[in-house]
């Protein structure tokens, strides 16, 4: 995220950031002080810095312009479509149907790791504002710069090398991006899934296999993000456990698939949702599409291998 500019009053600075919305530029305003009522307006995606700071060289030229003054009306529609767009999306994730013995596995109290990841990111989201705190909010600030994959700081420093910060021995940021949620939906989405399967894996593994499986698939998924690079969607600028959830969604899919014993049927609708989310993702038809994908394979992947290999110890 960076700052491109500011500009005097409310008024003009909500106006221009909405246009900018209408040209698929996503930003945010902060105020520099209530006096002088003047506002700093930050780019989210760095990538769009420089079209965006020629749309405030055209816009400080004629701020009366009438691009300017129908653009609120335009992003209100927009942000209004986007919002039934996730709202469909979440009413799509169903519930795993389950029949006989796993349907213990997937009701009652949560187990205890769980339970910790859960509570975990509802209070790291929360506290940092979903990853974007205000500046007097120095405990949310504190808790994304420590977080993140990479700090502010080092990526600055080191000319915007993803690795900076893991190089200097800071290797929980290989894991913590995971407590990092970027929005109410993303958290509200991924704690039902997190539940849903989390609590069915961990009574099948124990709580101490489990707690490795979960850190291998946030360690694996979150170096393939973060590491890969921009031509491959690659970007340390992320947060969320769905690379995690991603792969439990892979481990209960095979081992279901190659054991119908298990008594576990997960419905087709939703293998078409996980693996399509992905696909579409990366293949880039859908500008400004706001998922870590690579996260998602990786998750995937990891979680379909580890299916398959419990089911051909076992069998």
């Amino acid at each position: 995220m960076r700052c491109l500019g500011q500009i005097d009053g409310r008024q003009a600075a909500e106006s221009f950031v909405a246009y900018l919305l209408t040209r698929e530029i996503s930003t945010h305003i902060e105020s520099i002080d209530e006096a002088s009522d003047r506002w700093e307006i930050w780019v989210r995606d760095e990538d769009e810095l420089a079209r965006a700071q020629t749309e405030l060289v055209a816009f400080e030229a004629n701020p009366e312009a009438p691009q300017y003054a129908e653009a609120i009306s335009k992003a209100t529609e927009i942000l209004h479509e986007k919002e039934k767009a996730r709202q469909q999306a979440a009413r799509n994730v169903r519930r795993i149907q389950s029949s006989g013995r796993p349907s213990a596995l997937g009701s009652g109290p949560l187990p205890p790791l769980t339970l910790t990841l859960l509570v975990l990111s509802i209070a790291v989201s929360l506290l940092s504002s979903f990853g974007n705190p205000r500046r007097t909010n120095e405990w949310g600030r504190t808790v994304v710069e420590q977080l993140s994959f990479v700090s502010t700081l080092d990526y600055v420093q080191s000319n915007r090398d993803p690795a900076a910060s893991l190089k200097r021995g800071q290797i929980w940021r290989a894991v913590t991006p995971i407590f990092i949620h970027l929005g109410m939906l993303h958290l509200a989405m991924n704690m039902f899934v997190l539940v849903s399967f989390g609590r069915m894996v961990e009574r099948w593994l124990g709580t101490p296999r489990f707690a490795l499986f979960v850190l291998l698939l946030a360690v694996g998924p979150n170096l393939l993000q973060g590491l890969s690079p921009d031509w491959m969607q690659g970007s340390p600028m992320f947060g969320g456990i769905s690379g995690v959830l991603y792969g439990l969604f892979g481990y209960v899919w095979i081992r279901s698939t190659i054991n119908p014993n298990l008594g576990i049927s997960i419905p087709f609708p939703m293998v078409v949702i996980f693996v399509g989310l992905i696909v579409i993702g990366l293949s880039g038809i859908v500008p400004n599409w706001p998922y870590a994908d690579l996260c998602h394979l990786g998750g995937l992947l990891i979680g379909c291998a580890m299916g398959f290999a419990s089911e051909q110890s076992t069998g």
